[in-house]
């Protein structure tokens, strides 16, 4: 906890116990959440953004987790938790920086999971670096919002937001993560050509984001212990989806989407950003297994709770 601010960790404990600990802001939560995301991910993350606010300059944080983690619904309850606190916070994604449909389909062309976004390439990074270096100046962020259930569920822009934030939340599947530096990562064999041949596009599209990676004042890395749990927490976010917005999915774009997360980089990529301040392994349950912050390890089967 000193890296958040607090002398002791029983001093932590009273200080949330005191705004409701486990059951502060509960209802918010728009899923039914594991006591351990309550007391070892999105009260410290709030405890990092009252950390922030107390410096007084705008600050940057990254969340970045495969598809189906659950970074997009921790976002959203921190930052319904940090109105009810009176805090400024806004949540972005990446996915908000998408590029327009007509630019969104030429960048997404031929690749071989016929995934319609999600790739590096997809997002307009010179809007999304414009937005975030004007926030820095003015204390206001500006940005467009994309709506996944238009053009049949291929997506689209739609509108935009403008918000007073002291701190904005950037969130995103592929967020943080940088090419690697050994050659040996790049040979797969379970490759098919196409995607053999997609693949150099892809990291050449990454090292673009290197622009935005540079602005984050902390990342924060959801890291699932399998991928093929992500796979599985995916279908789930979907079928929620389709309940909400009558978005359907058909198995085969499943498939393919899950497939792409799997292949268009190497993997042990996405498992180890150098550049995260704080990794938080999760189970094949998506409960909070262990947290670590550079040398620092916290195990969530072992530290008490608040609450």
């Amino acid at each position: 906890m000193n890296s958040l601010g607090w002398t002791s960790n029983h001093a932590w404990c009273e200080h949330w116990d005191a705004l409701g600990g486990l059951s502060f802001a509960r209802e918010s939560w728009p899923v039914p959440v594991d006591d351990s995301w309550v007391a070892f991910l999105a009260l410290p993350l709030l405890s990092r953004i009252e950390q922030a606010l107390a410096c007084g300059r705008p600050t940057l944080l990254g969340v970045s987790a495969l598809p189906g983690c659950g970074k997009s619904t921790l976002c959203s309850w921190v930052k319904t938790a940090s109105v009810q606190l009176g805090w400024r916070v806004e949540h972005l994604s990446l996915d908000d920086f998408y590029w327009p449909a007509e630019a969104l389909e030429r960048s997404m062309a031929g690749n071989p999971w016929k995934v319609p976004r999600a790739l590096p390439g997809s997002h307009d990074l010179i809007r999304m670096d414009d937005a975030l270096r004007q926030w820095r100046r003015s204390g206001v962020i500006a940005a467009p919002r994309f709506d996944k259930a238009l053009r049949q569920g291929r997506g689209d822009r739609s509108g935009s937001t403008t918000a007073d934030a002291d701190v904005v939340l950037l969130e995103g599947w592929f967020l943080g993560v940088a090419e690697g530096k050994n050659p040996a990562q790049l040979e797969d064999p379970s490759l098919s050509e196409a995607e053999r041949s997609w693949r150099p596009k892809a990291i050449d599209a990454l090292r673009q984001y290197e622009t935005i990676w540079s602005q984050l004042d902390d990342l924060w890395h959801l890291r699932a212990t399998r991928t093929e749990a992500s796979s599985h927490w995916k279908e789930q976010q979907l079928i929620t989806l389709k309940h909400h917005s009558g978005v359907d999915f058909s198995r085969g774009d499943l498939s393919d989407f899950n497939r792409m997360v799997q292949t268009a980089l190497p993997p042990t990529w996405m498992q180890q950003l150098d550049q995260a301040n704080v990794v938080v392994d999760l189970s094949n349950s998506r409960c909070v297994e262990k947290i670590h912050r550079n040398d620092d390890q916290l195990s969530a089967s072992s530290a008490s709770a608040t609450g």
